[in-house]
């Protein structure tokens, strides 16, 4: 398990649409929490 704590962090950069595709390069294809979390993050940016 990843630790998104870590990745939410790492991805609070200032263009969210790069954060979120930063964000999903770093996801395992198959893991759908992680790119899960990534979409929550660009949501939170959005605000």
């Amino acid at each position: 398990m990843k630790n998104y704590d870590f990745q939410e962090n790492q991805f609070q950069i200032y263009d969210p649409i790069e954060s979120y595709f930063e964000c999903i390069t770093t996801c395992d294809i198959k893991d759908g929490r992680c790119i899960s979390r990534c979409v929550e993050i660009l949501k939170q940016n959005d605000n």
